[in-house]
C-alpha cells in the first residue's frame, strides 16, 4: 500500500535508457511512501523505505501483495490493483483508512492515507505493472476528528453532533438534541420530550440506570438500549447533574457502541485468523526475546525441531537447539539485526532431541513494540532437508556421470542454431582432430565434416522434430587435415524455441561415440560378404554346368528333370540374393515369399494373394522356406491352382505368442483341377514333409483335398527374430 497527493496525468512508462540506479536512489529516499508491482500477480519489484516503515518493514520485493500483505488483500487492496491493472485507469484515494499489520503480535493498526494507483505501460500499450505512491495523513485525519469531537462538546445541541445528548428529570425526558432522537429511531427531538427516561433501554438495565442517576456517577458504563421499533443495541451512557431552567436534572450523553462492538469482533476474528495461520502454516514460525529465549512457536516448527511445544517455550533458547559448527555466525547475526534494526537470512543446522540435524533456511526479523523499541525476533524456518538431500544427490549423479563419461570415452558437445555456436567437450576435441584445449568455433568444426555430411546432420533433425520426437541420432564422417577418415555416432536432445519473428531456433546437446573401427569394421564385412555371394554364385553357375554336361551325356538336356534342377537352382540362388542384401544376418518371411512366387504371380496375372505380418527369418530359415515355397508354386504352376485361368493360391503365415513363438505358414489352392492323393512322393513332396520340417526343427502336413492343396507349417521362431 502507498499514497500520493494530486491527479495523475498520464499512465507511466516504463523508460528503456533511464539512469535507473539513480531514480532508484530518489524513489528510496522520497518522504513519501513509493513502490511498484509487477504483472498481474502484483509482484513486488520495488519498495522504498518509507514503504516499508508503514508496513512494517517487511521484505516484500519478489513476493505478491496478497502473500506477503494478506491484510491488503482481506481489505480489497488486491481487488484494487487488479482493476487498475485490468482497465489502465489510475485510482485516487483521499484519507482512506487502511489497517496494516506492523508487527506480528499486535493488532492491526489503521492508518489514513492519501494514494494514486498509476498503472506502468510499455510502448505497444500494454499494462506490465503499477506505480503507487502516497503519504500518511493519518494524523492530520486525527487531528482534525480531535478538533471536531472538541467542538461537538461545545455545541451539545447542534445538529451535526453525532452524541445523543439529552436533559432529564430521573423520570421523564425534559430535552434532548437531533442526535439522541436519531440514535433511538425516533424522526424529531418531538417525539421523545416527555416520554420516561426508562423507554431507551431495557427492562433488565432500567435499575442500572436508575441506580446511576440516584448515586450521581459520571462514569461511563454499558447498558442495553432499545429504539423505537424495540430492536436492542450496545450503547454508553455517561451523566452529571445540573441545573436547567431552574431544576435540578442529569445531563446525559449516549453513544451507539454497535460499529465499535463489530469492529472489535472484526479485529478479535481477525487476530484469531492470524493466530490460525501462525499455528498452522506449512513453515515454520517462532518468536525469541532479544537473548534468544523462545516465546512462541507453532506446530511446523516443533515438526521441524523434534521438540514439543512447552520444551521450547519453557527456557529453550535457539542458543540450545542450533548447531555448535553454525552457532557463531547465527549469533553474529542476531546481534547485528538488534542493533540495526535489518532482517537477515541464514541457511544453519538444528539438533533434535535424537541427536539428528536438520538443515532449515531462517529469515530472521526485529519486532518493535509500540514506542519503537527492539521486543523481539520473530523467525520463519523452511525445512531444507529434502534439498540438501536432492543436492548430494545431484553431486553424486553427476560424479557418476563424469566418471562414466571418462570411461565410456564420450564426448559431450552443445550446439545453438539461433547464436550460431557451439560447446565442445576435451574428449570432442581429440574425436575432431583438433587439441584437447581447443575452443573450435562452428565453422572450424564443419570444416572438417565430409561432404554431405552437414545435410544429413539436418535431415536427421527435421525427420525427428517431424515425427514429434525430441532425440535424434546420426553418423557423422569427418575428415582429419592429415586426410585420414574417422566416423563419429551423435546422439542429440533438441530443444525448438521460436523467437518475436516466429523464426525457430534449435538447442541441440548431446553426446559423440567414435565408431571409426566398426564402420571399418562393416565395410571389410560387406566386402567378404559380396566376395562369398560372388564365388557362391559361382558355384552355382558351375553346378548347373556341370548338371548340363552330366544330363546331355545321358540324352536327357532338355527333358524336364533337367528344367526342374535348373529351376531349383535358381530359387536357392533368388534366396542368396536376399540373404546377401541383408549381410547373412536374416531375411523377412514376406521378401522371400514374393520372391519366390513372383515369377508364377506375374504369369497367372496375380491370382496368388500374400498375406501375414512382419517376421525376420535366420538364413536357414529363409534357405529352406524358400525351396519348400519354390516346389509348391512349380507344382501348382504345372498341375494345381496356377495351371487353370480360374485358380488360386493363398499365403499367409501368422505368430503365436509364448516361449518360444510360433510361427504357422498356410499354402492354400483353390478353384484348380480336382485334386487325387498322389501314388508315389517325388523329390518336392520330400523336400517338403522331411528336409523342410527338420531345418526348421517344426512340423510340415501336405493336404490332398479336393478343393486343392494345402501345406501347413510350423515352427518356433529363434529368440530375436521378429
Amino acid at each position: 500500500m502507498s499514497a500520493m497527493h494530486g491527479k495523475p496525468e498520464a499512465p507511466t512508462r516504463a523508460p528503456e535508457d533511464a539512469p535507473t540506479d539513480r531514480l532508484q536512489f530518489f524513489f528510496q529516499q522520497a518522504p513519501g511512501m513509493i513502490a511498484i508491482v509487477s504483472g498481474p500477480d502484483h509482484v513486488f519489484e520495488f519498495a522504498n523505505t518509507a514503504y516499508l516503515d508503514l508496513v512494517g518493514r517487511r521484505e516484500v520485493v519478489g513476493q505478491r501483495v496478497r502473500d506477503v500483505l494478506p491484510e491488503l488483500d482481506e481489505q480489497g487492496t488486491v481487488a484494487l490493483l487488479d482493476k487498475v491493472y485490468a482497465t489502465g485507469e489510475p485510482f485516487i484515494g483521499r484519507r482512506m483508512p487502511v489497517a496494516f499489520q506492523r508487527q506480528a503480535n499486535a493488532p492491526a493498526e489503521t492508518r489514513y492515507m492519501d494514494f494514486v494507483y498509476q498503472p506502468v505501460v510499455e510502448d505497444r500499450g500494454q499494462v506490465t505493472g503499477i506505480f503507487a505512491q502516497g503519504f500518511d495523513v493519518t494524523q492530520q485525519v486525527e487531528t482534525e476528528a480531535a478538533f471536531n469531537e472538541s467542538e461537538a462538546r461545545y455545541r451539545l445541541f447542534s445538529e451535526e453532533t453525532r452524541e445523543g445528548v439529552v436533559i432529564h428529570n430521573g423520570e421523564v425526558i425534559l430535552d434532548c438534541n437531533p442526535a439522541y432522537a436519531r440514535i433511538f429511531g425516533y424522526s424529531s427531538v418531538a417525539e421523545v420530550i416527555g416520554l420516561p427516561s426508562t423507554a431507551f433501554v431495557t427492562r433488565k438495565s432500567a435499575a442500572l440506570l436508575q441506580e446511576k442517576g440516584a448515586l450521581g456517577n459520571e462514569e461511563p458504563y454499558e447498558i442495553e438500549a432499545v429504539r423505537k421499533d424495540g430492536s436492542v443495541f450496545p450503547a454508553e451512557f455517561v451523566g452529571r447533574p445540573s441545573t436547567w431552567q431552574g431544576q435540578n436534572v442529569r445531563i446525559g450523553l449516549a453513544r451507539d457502541l454497535s460499529e465499535r462492538k463489530r469492529r472489535e469482533a472484526a479485529l478479535r476474528e481477525s487476530e484469531a485468523h492470524f493466530a490460525a495461520i501462525f499455528d498452522q502454516s506449512a513453515a515454520g514460525f517462532s518468536e525469541a526475546d532479544l537473548t534468544g529465549r523462545l516465546l512462541r512457536v507453532n506446530d511446523r516448527f516443533c515438526e521441524i525441531t523434534g521438540y514439543p511445544r512447552e520444551e521450547l517455550v519453557n527456557g529453550r533458547r535457539m542458543q540450545d537447539i542450533t548447531h555448535p559448527d553454525d552457532l557463531p555466525e547465527n549469533l553474529a547475526l542476531f546481534q547485528k539485526a538488534i542493533e540495526s534494526g535489518e532482517p537477515f537470512e541464514i541457511e544453519k543446522r538444528y539438533i533434535r532431541p535424537d541427536g539428528s540435524e536438520v538443515w532449515v533456511s531462517n529469515t530472521v526479523t526485529l519486532i518493535h513494540d509500540a514506542a519503537g523499541q527492539a521486543h523481539t525476533m520473530a523467525s520463519v524456518s523452511i525445512d531444507l532437508t529434502a534439498r540438501r538431500e536432492a543436492e548430494a544427490a545431484l553431486r553424486q549423479s553427476e560424479s557418476r556421470l563424469r566418471l562414466a563419461l571418462d570411461a565410456g570415452r564420450m564426448a559431450v558437445w552443445e550446439s545453438d542454431s539461433r547464436t550460431n555456436s557451439v560447446r565442445t567437450s576435451p574428449e570432442l576435441n581429440r574425436l575432431l582432430g583438433f587439441s584437447e584445449d581447443a575452443s573450435p568455433s562452428i565453422e572450424e568444426i564443419r570444416a572438417r565434416y565430409a561432404p554431405g555430411a552437414q545435410d544429413q546432420l539436418r535431415t536427421a533433425a527435421a525427420a525427428a522434430l517431424g515425427r514429434g520426437e525430441r532425440y535424434a541420432e546420426e553418423e557423422l564422417e569427418i575428415i582429419w587435415p592429415d586426410g585420414s577418415r574417422h566416423w563419429l555416432l551423435l546422439r542429440a536432445d533438441l530443444e525448438v524455441t521460436r523467437g518475436a519473428d516466429d523464426a525457430a531456433s534449435i538447442k541441440a546437446t548431446g553426446v559423440a561415440f567414435e565408431i571409426t573401427e566398426r564402420k571399418l569394421w562393416e565395410e571389410r564385412q560387406h566386402l567378404l560378404i559380396n566376395e562369398l555371394n560372388h564365388r557362391v554364385k559361382n558355384t552355382l553357375a558351375t553346378v548347373q554346368s556341370l548338371a548340363a554336361q552330366s544330363f546331355r551325356d545321358v540324352g536327357a538336356s532338355s527333358g524336364p528333370n533337367f528344367t526342374a534342377f535348373q529351376e531349383r537352382l535358381f530359387a536357392l540362388a533368388r534366396a542368396h540374393d536376399i540373404l546377401t542384401r541383408d549381410n547373412w544376418e536374416g531375411a523377412e518371411l514376406r521378401d522371400i515369399v514374393g520372391e519366390v512366387i513372383e515369377p508364377y504371380c506375374r504369369e497367372s496375372s496375380g491370382r496368388c494373394d500374400i498375406d501375414g505380418p512382419r517376421v525376420r527369418l535366420t538364413p536357414s530359415m529363409a534357405l529352406a522356406l524358400s525351396m519348400a515355397v519354390h516346389e509348391l508354386a512349380t507344382n501348382a504352376a504345372k498341375y494345381g491352382a496356377l495351371s487353370v485361368s480360374t485358380g488360386q493360391v493363398s499365403i499367409s503365415w501368422s505368430v503365436l505368442p509364448g516361449n518360444p513363438r510360433q510361427l504357422t505358414l498356410c499354402w492354400q489352392e483353390q478353384g484348380g483341377p480336382p485334386v487325387a492323393f498322389p501314388k508315389r512322393k517325388g523329390f518336392g513332396t520330400r523336400l517338403i514333409e522331411r528336409s523342410l520340417a527338420q531345418e526348421l526343427a517344426g512340423e510340415v502336413s501336405l493336404a490332398y483335398v479336393p478343393t486343392g492343396v494345402v501345406c501347413t507349417v510350423k515352427a518356433p521362431l529363434p529368440e530375436g527374430m521378429a
